[in-house]
């Protein structure tokens, strides 16, 4: 078991790096759009560091800065929304059993319903309403998550792990060095992935 707990913490750590590096390179690339006076590309890799989060990483929250930072100064609508909208994308990409982002999601929705009100007013689909009443509707549109509830969301991570370690336990305690079965240890924790298993799968069903 300890050497299943250093394989574990080996990977998780080497996933960490892999994703804290990728954040870095993206938020330098965007950087370097800026610079170069390409507004589009720096939006397009913000949103990709946003992306890369990782609890501890600066990059993804120094991109979302930069993308609301973006957004406020634009010049243009077009360019406003395009970071608005990475910025939003980033905020639920993000999203488990928390949300890292959370505090840019009601500033963020409440920005993109006031431009796009402005930018449909007066056109024929907007049925003679007002910019604040098509600023409602949007708003409503943009209220509408899909994301699951977070006790299922919950059961499917715990459900997977359970039945990852379950099965490696069963292995390491339910066979002896000949690989016969001890059948108290094998019985308990072949149940025990068995139901981390069954649980797994439920939450995959109504999360």
């Amino acid at each position: 078991m300890r050497w299943f707990a250093l394989a574990v913490a080996v990977v998780l750590g080497a996933v960490w790096a892999r994703v804290y590096v990728s954040a870095r390179a993206e938020l330098a690339v965007a950087r370097a759009a800026v610079d170069a006076g390409d507004t589009a590309r720096a939006v397009t890799h913000y949103q990709y560091a946003m992306r890369w989060y990782t609890p501890g990483a600066g990059a993804p929250r120094e991109a979302a800065e930069a993308l609301w930072g973006i957004a406020s100064s634009a010049k243009d609508r077009d360019t406003a929304l395009s970071a608005l909208q990475a910025l939003r994308g980033g905020v639920r990409a993000t999203r488990h059993l928390w949300t890292p982002f959370a505090r840019w999601a009601a500033p963020t929705d409440r920005a993109i319903a006031r431009l796009m009100a402005e930018a449909h007013a007066g056109q024929p689909s907007a049925e003679g309403r007002s910019v604040d009443e098509l600023e409602r509707w949007h708003a409503s549109l943009l209220a509408l998550d899909p994301t699951p509830p977070v006790g299922w969301s919950l059961a499917v991570v715990l459900g997977f792990a359970g039945w990852v370690a379950g099965g490696f336990a069963t292995i390491w305690r339910g066979l002896d060095r000949e690989a016969k079965v001890v059948r108290r240890p094998f019985a308990r924790w072949a149940g025990f992935t068995a139901a981390c298993f069954a649980l797994w799968v439920v939450g995959l069903v109504y999360a």
